[in-house]
């Protein structure tokens, strides 16, 4: 499966709630809104941050395992359309591309009938700092979770 691309015009297939494997609702906060009355940028980062966690929550036990640790190496968010305080933000998110080391969350947000973004994430399976394979526990975890290809 590919990622969303990056640096290109995003394809609508990806807003299709039926490729996830998840929903998660997330409630804008006043302090969010910028002087415009609109989600600030990084306000919606740490609304995927808080979606792609509580997604996560029944696989926590697998990204910290010993000396196994996950981390974020990196993510991207392609805002879509202006996100204001109501209504709440629906987050349909799923796994991409899982490797030998790491895998891929993507994550499309509606907020009512209007799509606002496209985000993706890349966690690492670490220990002593250092990529290492994805647990074994974990990959099974992740699997149960696969997006479905876009059509």
């Amino acid at each position: 499966m590919s990622d969303f691309p990056t640096g290109q015009r995003l394809d609508r297939c990806w807003l299709d709630p039926d490729l996830y494997a998840g929903t998660v609702t997330v409630r804008p906060r006043f302090q969010d809104l910028d002087p415009l009355n609109h989600i600030n940028n990084v306000a919606m980062a740490a609304m995927f941050e808080d979606a792609r966690v509580r997604f996560n929550h029944p696989m926590r036990e697998h990204f910290q395992t010993g000396t196994i640790r996950t981390m974020v190496a990196g993510q991207t968010l392609n805002y879509l359309n202006e996100c204001h305080l109501r209504p709440d933000l629906t987050f349909h998110l799923g796994i991409g591309r899982i490797g030998a080391s790491s895998w891929v969350m993507q994550a499309a947000a509606w907020q009512g009938e209007q799509p606002v973004l496209l985000a993706m994430a890349t966690l690492v399976s670490t220990q002593s700092g250092r990529p290492c394979p994805v647990p074994d526990g974990l990959r099974v975890m992740l699997e149960a979770r696969r997006m479905k290809v876009p059509a």
